[in-house]
């Protein structure tokens, strides 16, 4: 009886190990890291149609790994990888934001250019239900 018990308990543990998501909060980090960015880089440059196609190419992607990671149950995600997950948001928004401002600078006197980047700042916080 106490061999089943055991086993029972082990066999347990390792399926709550098996459920971990950290690993998927690690590549969704690494992944909206890399859109956001190139995406600033592009709204540096002022080509906003550029940093659109690059989100666009991988929104889907970013909204399904995001709807996976908001429906974990706590015991699936550990405190350090939610810890990572707020900061690598916090830095992204704030790198997507200093884009958008630099390149609103650069193309203030193109109405049509600048309300093409609010937008697309909304579109991008709207992934993340921001």
């Amino acid at each position: 009886m106490k061999k089943l018990t055991v086993f029972l308990v082990m066999v347990f543990c390792l399926g709550l190990l098996g459920c971990s998501k950290d690993g998927d909060v690690d590549a969704f980090v690494a992944e909206l890291d890399s859109v956001t960015n190139e995406m600033a880089q592009k709204l540096e440059a002022g080509d906003v149609d550029a940093a659109q196609t690059a989100f666009s190419a991988k929104k889907d992607a970013l909204k399904a790994k995001w709807e996976t990671l908001k429906t974990a149950r706590g015991f699936q995600v550990s405190e350090a990888a939610k810890k990572k997950l707020e900061e690598g948001f916090k830095k992204n928004t704030t790198t997507l934001q200093s884009g958008v401002m630099k390149g609103s600078m650069k193309l203030a006197t193109n109405k049509g250019a600048v309300d093409k980047m609010q937008a697309l700042m909304k579109d991008y916080m709207s992934v993340f239900g921001v």
